[in-house]
């Protein structure tokens, strides 16, 4: 299995006194059925952490038991088809108590394409989600959570090649979005390179649920050892209360807005400011209602990215996301750009 990376005890260089949130992180490994746990999974489960991993079969005998075929139909449609891992279901622990827990994941495939391991983040939203119902009412089940690649309401989102759909392979372009507990979102595209594409990407969850910010986050993916990398990425983060949008990138590729007509290629970061233990800088800048961001990989060459430029005019008159993604994708013509992957987020409210 690939080295651990653990959401509650990420790896040197995470700011000091970044909240570590609830949030544990697990793999398990199919052909060995071996389990690897964080301490901070553990402490959700009410579990003692110098106790054995559960493997997937031990698994649903903590979970609830009106919610146990929810979870064995998430893992199996992960296992058997790879399909992404999205939904809440309810653990009772030892102390008899009950918590409602969230889980995402997704399998990593073997060269045969068979799923080799699983990984998932989990993390505690009893608070955040649903409540028990009063004592001697029926329980109802917890919200549908909402589909991947969807952000906060105030934030159309498209994307013109769904790379990160399942199944995730090694070498390929990749995008994101993960809607977070704050409200805000990360927005994420890159070229990623290796065998265990699905744990780097759990580490990616794992830091941002934990509050690091896209520069740390790109500083510690890089400090990780993995031996898969995500290459000519950019990562940012949307806050929607007063539309801040900070990101920072590691290669060529810089984000593209559109605004009022005009088209212009975002100034990259500067360098980090002196005594900060990240080497990539980070910038910022206030977005207002009706911009258009455009997130792209390296697979695009500066003559591609000028005739996207080009399409600013046209671009100020589409009412979605998705028609955005129809014109660009029109522009860049079919099967010319390899497994490039356009990600357009448009400033709604």
């Amino acid at each position: 299995m690939p080295p651990p990376v653990s959401a509650d005890r990420p790896p040197a260089g995470h700011p000091e006194g970044a909240p570590s949130g609830q949030v544990g992180r697990a793999e398990w490994g199919l052909l060995t059925d071996e389990a690897d746990w964080s301490v901070e999974l553990y402490r959700i489960l009410g579990l003692d952490p110098s106790a054995p991993a559960l493997t997937l079969d031990e698994l649903p005998a903590l979970v609830h038991e009106e919610d146990r075929p929810r979870l064995t139909a998430m893992v199996t449609g992960c296992l058997v088809d790879a399909r992404p891992i999205d939904g809440e279901f309810r653990v009772r622990r030892p102390d008899d108590s009950v918590r409602t827990v969230h889980m995402r994941g997704e399998p990593v495939l073997g060269t045969d394409g068979d799923a080799v391991s699983m990984w998932a983040l989990i993390r505690d939203v009893s608070e955040l989600q649903w409540h028990a119902p009063p004592s001697g009412t029926a329980p109802e089940p917890p919200p549908a959570r909402r589909p991947p690649l969807q952000g906060p309401p105030a934030l159309d989102l498209a994307v013109h090649h769904p790379v990160g759909a399942p199944p995730v392979t090694a070498a390929a372009d990749w995008c994101d979005v993960l809607e977070l507990p704050d409200g805000a979102a990360l927005l994420n595209v890159g070229h990623l390179t290796g065998p265990a594409p699905a744990t780097l990407l759990g580490a990616v969850h794992g830091l941002a649920l934990a509050g690091v910010r896209p520069a740390q986050l790109l500083s510690i993916l890089g400090q990780l050892g993995t031996t898969t990398s995500l290459r000519g990425a950019v990562c940012c983060r949307y806050e929607p209360q007063n539309r801040n949008f900070a990101w920072a990138r590691s290669g060529r590729p810089v984000p593209l807005l559109f605004r009022e007509g005009t088209g212009r290629r975002l100034t990259a970061p500067d360098d980090p400011p002196p005594g900060t233990d990240s080497p990539y800088g980070q910038a910022e800048l206030a977005l207002r209602p009706g911009d258009l961001l455009v997130l792209h990989t390296d697979r695009l060459s500066e003559p591609d990215v000028t005739r996207l430029l080009g399409l600013a005019p046209r671009l100020s008159t589409a009412r979605t996301a998705r028609e955005c993604v129809r014109l660009l994708a029109g522009e860049l013509g079919a099967g010319q750009h390899g497994d490039a992957c356009v990600l357009v987020a448009r400033v709604s409210g």
